[in-house]
């Protein structure tokens, strides 16, 4: 089985699991938060020496890319192409909010269940994905809603139907949701809710089974919104390339 470094530092919680195949060999989360470019190295040092690893002992990378805080998301893919350069590791970028998905749709299982993961970008507008669970096992999410930006009242609009929705962010959150008419059949919220590098490390190695594994060097950064100062010189909140409300999801 290839074994596997994960990274998530999308958002302000940093984590670094390592795996083998999908089973998880090791987790850190470090306490601080929004410290990632301190703390990312050190991190992936002490997770492999306490599994008895080295960095020539791996197989691939996996690494979340977003959406997420701009300079995170670039402290992460800056490592992991650090950590590949010279070493002819496979590398492959998953999607965080379906990472975020993941706990809840793997017990939805064999369900209709849908799951929407909400990340707050701010500026009253939420990154937002939905999913339902692999028809089979190992396999990859269904897209239910796609990822982009979205108000309260898209979502709303787009959301007939009561969803599993999960975000990490304090309490409230979800008042505005709810007020534009989405109906929560049940919610994960908190700490239990953040993205982790073990759920990256599971859909990476499912990608990479099937054969999207390519160079770190071609990994890539969805952020799916400009920075602030670039929307209010080009106007327009979404990233070029990228469309708040898609309707073919890939």
């Amino acid at each position: 089985m290839l074994k596997i470094l994960a990274i998530e530092s999308a958002t302000d919680w940093l984590s670094v699991a390592l795996l083998e195949g999908e089973s998880v060999v090791a987790l850190k989360s470090p306490e601080a938060t929004r410290q990632h470019a301190g703390t990312l190295l050190p991190t992936v040092d002490a997770l492999l020496a306490e599994a008895g690893w080295s960095l020539s002992s791996l197989d691939a990378l996996a690494v979340s890319t977003g959406p997420g805080s701009f300079t995170s998301l670039r402290i992460g893919l800056a490592t992991a192409k650090g950590l590949a350069f010279g070493r002819s590791f496979q590398a492959v970028g998953v999607p965080t909010l379906e990472a975020m998905a993941l706990s809840e749709l793997e017990s939805a299982a064999g369900t209709e269940r849908e799951v929407v993961a909400l990340l707050d970008a701010r500026r009253g507008e939420w990154y937002a994905g939905g999913f339902r669970a692999a028809q089979s096992p190992g396999g990859r999410p269904q897209s239910t809603l796609a990822e982009g930006l979205y108000s309260p009242e898209q979502l709303g609009a787009d959301l007939p139907r009561p969803v599993c929705a999960i975000s990490p962010e304090g309490s409230g959150w979800a008042a505005d949701f709810e007020a534009a008419g989405l109906v929560f059949e049940s919610r994960v919220e908190e700490a239990a809710a953040r993205p982790r590098a073990d759920w990256v490390g599971i859909l990476g190695a499912r990608r990479l089974a099937a054969g999207e594994g390519r160079s770190a060097e071609a990994l890539t950064a969805r952020y799916l919104r400009r920075a602030e100062a670039e929307a209010k010189r080009l106007g327009g909140p979404v990233e070029a390339g990228e469309l708040a409300r898609v309707d073919d999801a890939s």
